[in-house]
């Protein structure tokens, strides 16, 4: 009787197993799950900072977003346990299918880290997304009064055109060098530089070696870093993201001039400046 029960109680718990199996292919659970995230996806956001005061930023609205607010803070310093908030605004405001917000009086300065938090409202609840860090590059100084918003009339390249015109045309490939010797100069003058970077992403733990694919597939997926994946040496856990270090000087000043329309990727020399934190000591100068 008694093995009669347990062979029971076993097939029972391999029905359950093979029915919450069936349950969650069918993807009954997953309809849950993205249920909790509807209304609160965000798109990349676009800053400008005026001069001589103000900073505007934007972002384009996704489906069923009924609010956007952004907590920012400049130059944070972490271990603080009270810091004010330098732009804490938000609006449900939608103007040519983007949301705006602008604050008139707030000054920030070329080489500011900027940590910002995105808040996203569906009409129901209210999220808070990871922080984000955006350090400011002249290349978003616009004189107040005046949009960095490219004319209509203007074609962009597409990145696919533009990572060509870099390694394959001369000229462009000149202009991309007198950039980098000008970044160089600059960082001789502050005293301070590294081959090492960082990349802000939301999946930032694992083995090393997983990390250091993490970084090596992002830029697989960016057409005009592509050509730099197999300098990415190695990467370690950073907050809110992955340090790692490329092969030299050379190639990090080359890869924040690629980058610089999109700030997933940091100069993390910058970043320890203001933040105080730095383990470049736990990589291995011989990997």
């Amino acid at each position: 009787m008694g093995r009669y029960s347990g062979t029971s109680t076993v097939s029972l718990v391999l029905l359950c197993l093979a029915v919450i199996s069936s349950v969650v292919e069918g993807g009954f659970l997953d309809w849950f799950r993205s249920d909790k995230n509807k209304g609160h996806q965000a798109c990349r956001v676009e800053f400008e900072v005026l001069d001589p005061q103000g900073l505007r930023l934007w972002t384009a609205q996704k489906a069923q977003v009924k609010g956007f607010g952004v907590e920012l803070f400049i130059n944070p310093v972490h271990g603080r346990k009270q810091q004010q908030c330098n732009v804490c605004r938000n609006t449900t405001e939608v103007t040519h299918g983007k949301f705006f917000l602008q604050d008139d009086n707030v000054i920030v300065k070329s080489g500011d880290v900027l940590e910002y938090v995105i808040i996203t409202d569906n009409g129901k609840t209210v999220q808070r997304h990871k922080p984000r860090k955006l350090i400011v590059d002249d290349s978003i100084i616009k004189p107040k009064g005046k949009c960095a918003c490219p004319s209509s009339a203007v074609t962009p390249a597409t990145p696919a055109e533009s990572a060509k015109q870099v390694f394959e045309e001369p000229t462009a490939e000149i202009a991309l060098l007198e950039r980098i010797l000008a970044r160089v100069a600059n960082k001789c003058a502050e005293g301070t530089m590294s081959s090492f970077l960082f990349l802000q992403t939301d999946r930032a733990d694992g083995p090393t070696d997983d990390l250091k694919q993490i970084v090596r597939n992002y830029f697989q997926s960016k057409d005009v870093l592509k050509p730099l994946t197999d300098t990415v040496q190695s990467a370690e856990d950073g907050a809110d993201g992955i340090v790692f270090r490329v092969t030299n000087i050379i190639d990090k000043l080359k890869i924040l001039e690629l980058s610089r329309q999109n700030s997933d990727i940091l100069d993390y020399d910058k970043l320890t400046a203001i933040d105080d934190l730095d383990i470049r000591s736990s990589f291995a100068e011989t990997e």
